[in-house]
This record gives C-alpha cells, structure tokens and sequence, in this order.
C-alpha cells in the first residue's frame, strides 16, 4: 500500500512540475512575442536576437518563475 501511495505522489509531483513549465513557457511567449520558446523535460528554452542583453537589462525577467510554490 504505501508503494502504491508513494508511486501517486511521484506521479502528481510530475505533473505539477510540467504544469508550472508549460505556464512558465506560455509567460514566456507572452513577454518575448518574436522569441522561440521551447519546452524540454523540466527546462524551458528560451532563443532569439538580443535575448541575453533583455535578460540581463531586465531584472524581472531572471525570476520569472514567482519563486517555489
């Protein structure tokens, strides 16, 4: 019994990561209209000219993610 829980949680803590990775893509598409934003397991890539200059002017750009939830 507690495998089968232990396997649940491990499936609902998947889940929830990939959630928060496909919401933290789709923010992404919203604040760089023409940048590439591509999803890969549990990162998140982000492609296109001038990307690091914005990131590194724009400070609320580096903690997009709103910290652990």
């Amino acid at each position: 019994m507690m495998s089968e829980l232990i396997k649940r949680g491990e499936a609902l803590a998947r889940e929830s990561q990939r959630r928060r990775v496909r919401e933290l893509a789709e923010r992404l598409r919203e604040t760089f209209g023409s940048a590439a934003v591509e999803v890969e397991e549990a990162r998140v890539l982000v492609r296109g000219r001038g990307m690091v200059k914005r990131w590194l002017i724009d400070p609320s750009l580096r903690f997009l993610s709103g910290g652990s939830r």
